[in-house]
């Protein structure tokens, strides 16, 4: 498919295109590709991959071939493809990830299947945000970042922990996991690509903003009982030095599907309990009465902590 006067150039193992290539430049017989946000000044025409997995609209028409000026291929890899200064071909490759806003127009010319979520896009390019990993099997631990945060390549894992701060997720790839934990933070996931996994603590909001791939999973911790007492059966009694009183606290209801109370599928369920008693040290030595009240969960209860739906005003005060 190239032209006659192409540079041909023999490599092996993984094959990054940086800028350096006089283009337009074909990368030949990848197993997988990857083609970074904005890379690509030119157009990017794939030819007979099994998967294309973009981020970009497809459908554009291709580039034409016969002007190419260097072909990359050999025993290759994966291919890398951050820099380009004209247009890119990519032929014989297994699956391809076009990240968002990688390129103006994308052409898939004999692939087997195109994924692509016509959903809305993130509102910035990947590359601007806080936090990225990116390769084959890296691993990174961040601590509360700001605005996004990216993973792109295959089996990588990045852990979020005390996250305070809304969140952007973009992975892009295959097996990639990335675990999210924090107080009142709304995460929106955007997967381009396959078998990715994101895994938020119960505190988290998630919600998938577009998926374009398969097999990409979303998944968030139930809410603990624990969560939701307002009160527990020591500090009620802390309130009861000495005489007699009425107390109130209240305990987990193990082994609870759905809500006594209000009839929902529930993760968390507590129980509100009474005890009439006379305290000495705050320890009950004599009950007059106790009893259970009502059952509560996440969905009826009037006190959680870091309750899964926040209005703005609520969460504002959590995090100042």
């Amino acid at each position: 498919m190239s032209g006659e006067d192409a540079v041909r150039r023999e490599v092996s193992g993984d094959v990054r295109v940086g800028g350096s290539e006089t283009a337009p430049v074909e990368l030949r017989g990848a197993e997988d590709v990857y083609v970074r946000a904005e890379s690509v000044a030119g157009k990017l025409t794939i030819f007979d991959p099994e998967h294309v997995f973009t981020d970009v609209p497809p459908g554009a028409e291709p580039a034409d071939s016969d002007g190419v000026r260097t072909v990359l291929t050999g025993d290759l890899d994966d291919g890398y493809v951050d820099a380009a200064d004209g247009d890119v071909f990519v032929t014989d490759a297994e699956d391809v990830f076009v990240e968002h806003g990688a390129v103006e127009t994308v052409s898939a010319v004999g692939a087997e299947q195109v994924f692509h979520d016509d959903a809305a896009s993130p509102t910035r390019s990947p590359d601007d945000y806080e936090i990225s990993v990116s390769g084959w099997q890296r691993n990174r631990s961040v601590r509360d970042p700001r605005g996004g945060v990216s993973v792109r390549g295959a089996t990588n894992e990045l852990t979020v922990t005390d996250a305070r701060h809304d969140l952007t997720v973009y992975v892009a790839g295959w097996g990639n996991e990335v675990r999210i934990e924090g107080q009142a933070v709304e995460v929106t996931v955007y997967f381009v690509g396959r078998d990715n996994r994101v895994s938020v603590g119960p505190y988290v909001t998630a919600t998938t903003g577009a998926e374009s791939g398969f097999d990409n999973e979303l998944e968030s911790d139930p809410l603990p009982p624990e969560a939701l007492v307002e009160r527990t059966e020591a500090e009620a009694y802390r309130g009861a030095f000495f005489g007699r009183h009425k107390v109130t606290y209240q305990e987990p209801a193990p082994g609870k599907e759905w809500c006594p109370n209000c009839g929902e599928t529930a993760d968390a369920v507590v129980a509100r309990k009474q005890r009439d008693a006379f305290f000495l040290f705050g320890k009950p030595v004599r009950t007059y009465d106790s009893g259970d009240g009502a059952f509560e969960c996440e969905h009826c209860t009037a006190f959680a902590i870091g309750p899964v739906e926040l209005t703005p005003a609520e969460r504002k005060r959590i995090l100042e």
